[in-house]
This record gives C-alpha cells, structure tokens and sequence, in this order.
C-alpha cells in the first residue's frame, strides 16, 4: 500500500512542478534498484496534469556523485507525459547540476533537431520536488532506448531465433564504463561497447554474436587497405547521413565524450549502421577543465579518447568532403541565429526557476567549481551570455577547421623543357642556386642567393643527358653544376661527358613537386648549408636523405628539398633577318660533325660561326656561296653536350641565329 506525508503542491515558478513521493518517503539512494511512489504534476496547462504511480532511482555515472542527483522514473503505464511524442513509462529527469547555464543539454538536442537525425531526446523544464524537498531546477527527458518515438527499430527478444530477424534491431552504447554493465564486448580495435537492447535478461548467446561479429565486419573495414573505396570500405556498413551529422553534432558542442559515450543503432534486415541519439551534454560547450580553453579545438583531436573510429574516419577525403557540404548547407540555413535565440528564449523561460535553484538556501554553485568546469561566472546572466558568444566563436572556427582542402598530391616525376632556364629554388629558403663570384670562371662556387630573374648566373638549363639523367648548365657561364663529395661544395667545371660528378639525378619527392638534386656520382644530395637564408650560402653534397614507400620517395630535411621553376625561354631555334637565304643546321651524332644546308636566292659571300653560350667563337669560315642549294661540314668531335650558336650571314643582309644542342 502506498504511504506518503501530504505536501501543499502547487507551482513555484511560471514552469511545470513534479512532486514525486516514494512509498513511506525511503530516501532514493541507489541506481539500480527503484522504489515505488506517486508522481504528480502541477501546471497551468490542464492537459500537462498528472497524478500517476511510479517508481524512481538515480541514474548517471559521475553526475550521480553530485549532491544535486539525476534520477529515473518509470510510470505505472506508457504515457505521453507533457504531451511529448513518446508515449512510455521510462523518463528521466538530469540536474544539470554541473552546468551553471542549466540548459546545455536542451541546447544539444535543439542542434539535434537542426541536424535532423532521427531521434532527438524531448526537453522540458520542472521545477522538482522529492519526498517534500525542494530539488530545485530539472530538465525532463527521454529515455535513450526502443520506441518508436525514440529509436525506432525492433525490438528484440530471447523468442526471436530466426538467422534473418536476429538481424535488428540493437541499440548500442561505445561506452568509456561498459566494464559496469551487465551486457558489453570489445572490439578489435579496443573501443568498448554496451548493449542497451535488447535487454540484459532476453539477449540469446545467437543474437550477442551476431552483433560482435557486424560490428567487427564494420571496423575491420573502417581499418583495411581499402577504407575509403564505397564498395569494400566502412560506407557499405554505414548510414554516411546520420554518421555525417553527428559528427557535426560533436564538434559544433565541443564534447569532450563525444566519443567516450556514442550511441549507435541496427535495424532488421538493414546492413547500415546509424549513429545518434546525441545524449549527455552537461559538460559540452567549453564546460571541461581538462580540455583547456577549446573553443578552437578539434573534438576528433582534443576530446577524451577513445577516439579511434573518428581519427580513421577523417582519413577519408571522401567523408573530410561530406562534412564541409553539410556544414555549409547548416551554415547557409541560418544557424548561428537558430541557435543564439534558442538560448535567449530558453534563458527567459528558466529565470524565475533558475533564481531558486541558485538560491542561498538551495544551491548557490555560480561561482564554485564543482565538477569540471572550465569558467566561472558570478551571475547567471554572464554565464548564459558566454554560452551564446561560445556558439558564435565556435561556429566562426568551424568554417575554417571543416573547410575541406584539397590534399597536396605527391610530387611528380621531373619532365624539363629544352626551350627554356630554371630555378632552383630550396623550398626552406626560397633562394637559388647560383655560382659565386667570378661566374665564368672554372671551379666557382655554387652558394644560395636571392633569386634575381634578370641575372643569368641564377638560371640553369637542365639538360637530359639519358637514363633520367642531367646536366645543369649554368646560363652565364656555360659551365656544369658538378658535385666534389659528401659535404663538399658544389662549383662549376667545363662539360666533360665522362664525369658522373657532372650527373644529377632529379628526384620527385613528398608532396607539391618539390624535387632532391642527387649526385650521380656520390649518392649525396644538393642542400643548403645549414639552412641559411644568408646570400653567399654554401651549397654541399648531404648524406641523401632519401627514403622509398609505397607512394614514392620522401624526405625530411627541406634544406634538400628544391622547386625547379621554369622561368625563362631560351633563344629560339631559329632568329632570322632578311628573306634572301633558308637555313637548316643541325648535330650528326655518327659523324660528329655539325651539317649546315642553306639555300641563297642570289649569288652571295657567306659568313659561319659556331659560339658556345659564353660567346666564345669556336669555329668560323667564310665561303661563296652559289645561286641555289649549299652545304658544309664543320668538325665537332671536340664540342661537349650543351647548347651552341650557330650564326650566318650573307653580303645581301641576310643574318641567321639558330641554337643547336649536342647531346
């Protein structure tokens, strides 16, 4: 028989009162066992009235050692308390005890909503009063588990046996306490999880495995080589919709156990599985110490681990992508506004409840720390304030911190351009190589300098020379970069075509085509010394550096890193003045002889000269030359690989530059 002390009952604030008496007024001290007693409601709107047998305990983990409890009510029968969607027996009533704003959670399921996952826990605020006490300020909520106005799935039982319908639904908890439920397993990969349904007392030993072995079949694809591929990776397993936005939902709140406690669900005969409700969000809101200030902070970074699946989860660029669209598109649907408002309106609603609840004689928390807490504040004002400056600053962040960008491709194989000069630029300093000093002399230094691209002592034709080879010729000296050994430096010599210590190798390395300089001969590579950004800085040969993977060769050091910058076009093959003469010139590698045909429309004197890119002459002739088709033969056995001028002229006016390349 139910025996309670009779209390005046009535409203104390603009805001609902739930009186809840147990039987004999026996103080509510445990979280797994209920005591019965009498729920009753008071409130100006007749239809939210109630007079109902129930039973209560305490609920939560660390809000549970509050002295300002979170409980749970289980009715006599299902019943759409407040008028809310569900029609149930199970409720639950948080304190927000840590929480000086007294709605954080109501904020967190207002974003919910906004999201549109499929389940958004109900809010509204009571004032509550146990066994005559006066508790002060509460937020009636759901429960988070199977119904079809909370997570709408089957419910399963020990009677359902068929392989076909064991297959939903299963509500589950990745849960950081599972250890203290009756019902859990650990996956592959470490993360604990709680089944909340089917109940401890019905799930069969089938239905337990059936769910171990679908969540692992998830991880295992969410961590194979192939991930991010739709058919073979993790998003054949997932709904990507509720995935994508809640885990917006965890960034947008800044929870720090976002990822310590995420509910996921299954339902029958659907091989997705679906992420949500979002739950628990006292602390949410930059409300924990133990992040620091982290309103510019990523919770898949920073937010209390596990954090596996999410850090996996955002290698995919296909999910980084998916993100940044439906922030944009929440963004664009006035959210900052949506939000903002909510608070303000709610702050409204809660002030003549919130005024009690931090009251002298009831608890007057404003400025003492008694959890986590990350700021104080001495007024209930300021602390509501700062949570609407936290979502504008929080939002503000996130357009930058979601923004999807582009991943730098790795660096591509080096194709040089015979028509034009390079840079080479180190990608530490941005400064060139450049030869030092006397530039057309033999043995000069090569030293890093500021990159002038009028100056032809920072321009370099870089010749292929076979077998991805090259030789880097200096444009103002005509002379060859050559290595002298490991770190030695690096000076200019004439082209001599049997000395590796002329060859380079150009070695595409890490991302954004940036390339190692590696000498043939030596195996080192180019670097700057040291680093400095000092013009006249010695260039060496360095210890390589290089290291082969599976996407090609990386390499640490960027004083061995260089971008090599097409910058200027060479002479063109042909200049030509006057219309009299046609010349064709070109290298005859088996003969070692440059052949010179040129055609003259009139009888003329002919001048031919062969010039190296110093201007040296190196062969010259004059000849008559007939009304019709010439040719001669000039020896060049003794010319190395590199560009030459070849220059005519005829006594009609005629002038010809053409560029020739000996390989």
């Amino acid at each position: 028989m139910f025996v309670s002390k009779a209390y005046s009952q009535s409203q104390k604030t603009n805001l609902p009162a739930i009186y809840i008496n147990t039987d004999g007024n026996t103080p509510v001290t445990s979280k797994e066992d209920y005591l019965k007693g009498r729920i009753t409601i008071v409130s100006s709107d007749a239809s939210e009235k109630l007079d109902m047998v129930t039973e209560i305990r305490g609920r939560g983990n660390s809000t549970w050692e509050f002295p300002k409890k979170p409980y749970r009510i289980k009715l006599d029968k299902k019943y759409n308390i407040f008028n809310l969607p569900a029609k149930a027996k199970s409720w639950t009533l948080l304190a927000n005890h840590a929480d000086k704003t007294l709605m954080r959670n109501a904020l967190a399921y207002k974003i919910s909503n906004f999201l549109g996952l499929e389940f958004t826990p109900s809010v509204k605020f009571v004032d509550l009063t146990l066994n005559g006490q006066f508790l002060g300020n509460y937020m009636l909520s759901d429960q988070i588990e199977v119904n079809t106005k909370r997570v709408n799935i089957d419910e399963l039982d020990s009677t359902v046996v068929d392989p076909q319908a064991i297959t939903g639904g299963y509500l589950l908890e990745i849960d950081g306490f599972a250890a203290s439920e009756p019902v859990w397993f650990t996956t592959g990969q470490g993360l604990k999880i709680t089944v909340k349904s089917p109940d401890d007392s019905q799930i069969t030993s089938q239905q337990m495995t059936y769910i171990q072995n679908y969540i692992a079949d998830f991880e295992n694809r969410l961590f194979s080589a192939d991930f991010k591929d739709p058919v073979f990776g993790y998003r054949a397993k997932v709904d990507t919709t509720s995935l994508v936005n809640w885990y917006i939902g965890c960034e947008l709140t800044g929870n720090s156990d976002s990822f310590w406690s995420t509910y996921v669900y299954k339902r029958r005969n659907n091989d997705k599985l679906f992420f949500g409700p979002m739950w628990d969000y006292d602390i949410a809101f930059n409300n924990d110490s133990r992040l620091g200030d982290a309103v510019n902070k990523l919770m898949r970074n920073s937010a209390h681990n596990p954090r596996t699946w999410i850090e996996q989860l955002y290698k995919d660029e296909w999910f980084q992508q998916a993100v940044c669209k439906r922030w944009n598109e929440l963004v664009n649907k006035n959210m900052e506004t949506e939000l903002t408002d909510f608070i303000t309106s709610t702050a409204t609603l809660i002030d003549q409840s919130q005024q009690l609840n931090f009251s002298s004689n009831l608890w007057p928390i404003l400025n003492t720390r008694v959890y986590q807490e990350q700021f104080l504040f001495k007024t209930y004002a300021e602390g509501v304030n700062y949570l609407k400056q936290y979502v504008k600053n929080r939002i503000s962040f996130l357009n930058t911190a979601l923004k999807y960008v582009e991943p730098e491709k790795p660096s591509e194989p080096f194709v040089t351009d015979n028509n034009y000069y390079y840079m080479l630029l180190n990608k530490k300093t941005k400064n060139a190589i450049a030869v030092n000093g006397s530039v057309s002399t033999e043995n000069a230094a090569l030293v890093s300098w500021t990159p002038i691209e009028s100056e032809d002592a920072h321009l370099w034709s870089v010749d292929l020379v076979g077998n991805d080879t090259y030789r880097l010729i200096n444009k103002k000296s005509g002379l060859a970069a050559s290595g002298n050994g490991y770190n030695s430096g690096l000076t200019q010599k004439t082209i001599n075509t049997s000395d590796s210590h002329q060859l380079w190798k150009i070695v595409a390395v890490n991302t954004g085509n940036v390339y190692a300089l590696q000498n043939v001969s030596s195996g080192c590579t180019v670097n700057n010394t040291g680093g400095s950004f000092i013009n006249g800085n010695p260039i060496i040969e360095y210890t390589s550096g290089l290291v082969s993977g599976t996407t090609g060769y990386t390499l640490i050091s960027e004083n061995q890193q260089w971008y090599i910058q097409k910058l200027q076009a060479k002479l063109s093959s042909i200049v030509q003045y006057g219309s009299n003469s046609k010349l064709d010139a070109y290298f005859d590698a088996e003969t070692k002889q440059i052949r010179v045909n040129f055609s003259l429309s009139l009888e003329a004197d002919v001048a031919i000269g062969v010039y190296n890119l110093v201007g040296q002459q190196l062969y010259g002739n004059s000849l008559k030359g007939i009304q019709s088709d010439n040719a001669i033969d000039i020896p060049a056995s003794s010319y190395g690989p590199g560009v030459y001028l070849l220059k005519f002229s005829t006594s009609k006016g005629d002038r010809i530059t053409q560029k020739l390349i000996i390989k």
